[in-house]
């Protein structure tokens, strides 16, 4: 079998004859669904006899259609595994592209990927976007071989619905401790919240902005009163928000690999985890704790949190890291 055969499919739809006759030569009675009323935009097909894995997505969402209409479109084949060493799954024994080898090194596979390297993120996987996919590839424990390469249709921007003007660092870090209302959102966050989403503040301690300024705030009960604890700064399509536009603290950019993160900040975190699609660092600054979750799968900053100064301990996380990517 050869992988490019099933890479041309990528971006087509799962109903497409070329996509149904792929099923059937893998041997899978399996076909994708995505049902609406489980907002589920994606799924998967895993044939483990292969080491082959195919995602399914959305068109709307592929495409950066608006929240709303996710759900509403095709589903589109958009995501190919090829694994090596993984539990429970027989190793892919076709060719791979670009002359890839299960059996390379990492310094081999970079090698051989060295006309991309402009594109190329690192950190626990090296990333690269080749022509017409994105090619994540995981390394076994010494990195002398290739335990999986996963090549994905990378979906278009989130449409936004209007612009909002962000406002600076300096001013979002001032508000530290302030209270959900009007009179201390309005100097720094003049819109994209109203007074439901103030009562849903109060009541569980969350103000959603994720659709305006691509912004999370929570805040904690101390004394009976509740205050900003923590504000989140999301990249466009994390949790199916058009994203945060402006600055980033410490000179980040979301564009930056996990490698260039911990490059940027000089000194090692307090604490830093990889899982398998997902790791998380954080950095106690003089003026704030600093946590940035970013994509292992796709090698770049995913959110971005400012924690108002205080103890800070792992267990105010998830330990499963994935799961805080949605």
């Amino acid at each position: 079998m050869n992988a490019n055969d099933i890479l041309s499919l990528l971006g087509t739809r799962a109903d497409d004859e070329r996509v149904q006759a792929l099923l059937t030569r893998l041997g899978t009675p399996l076909r994708p669904k995505l049902p609406v009323e489980d907002y589920r935009f994606h799924d998967w097909i895993m044939i483990p006899e292969l080491g082959i894995e195919l995602g399914f997505s959305d068109s709307q969402l592929q495409s950066g259609g608006f929240f709303y209409l996710w759900g509403s479109g095709d589903i589109l084949l958009t995501q190919v595994y090829f694994y090596a060493n993984f539990e429970g799954i027989d190793p892919y024994q076709g060719e791979l592209p670009y002359g890839l080898s299960m059996e390379d090194s990492r310094d081999a596979v970079r090698a051989k990927l060295a006309a991309f390297e402009a594109s190329r993120h690192s950190g626990l996987k090296d990333t690269w976007d080749v022509d017409g996919y994105r090619m994540s590839v995981t390394y076994d424990e010494d990195e002398l071989a290739v335990a999986g390469i996963a090549c994905l249709a990378v979906p278009a921007p989130v449409k936004r619905l209007r612009e909002f003007e962000p406002p600076a660092i300096e001013a979002i870090l001032k508000t530290f401790g302030d209270p959900p209302k009007p009179v201390a959102l309005k100097p720094v966050w003049p819109a994209g919240w109203d007074d439901e989403a103030l009562g849903l503040a109060l009541d569980d301690g969350e103000l959603d902005m994720t659709d305006s300024y691509g912004v999370t705030l929570t805040y904690a009960r101390k004394n009976g009163k509740q205050g900003l604890r923590t504000i989140a700064l999301h990249r466009n399509g994390d949790l199916a928000s058009p994203g945060w536009t402006g600055e980033l603290p410490a000179g980040l950019d979301f564009e930056d690999s996990p490698d260039t993160l911990l490059t940027k900040l000089q000194t090692k975190p307090m604490y830093h985890i990889d899982g398998e699609l997902a790791g998380l660092a954080v950095w106690t600054l003089p003026d704030y704790t600093l946590h940035v979750l970013y994509s292992n799968l796709h090698g770049r900053l995913q959110r971005v949190s400012l924690i108002a100064p205080g103890p800070w301990r792992p267990a105010d996380v998830d330990v499963d890291v994935d799961q805080q990517l949605d």
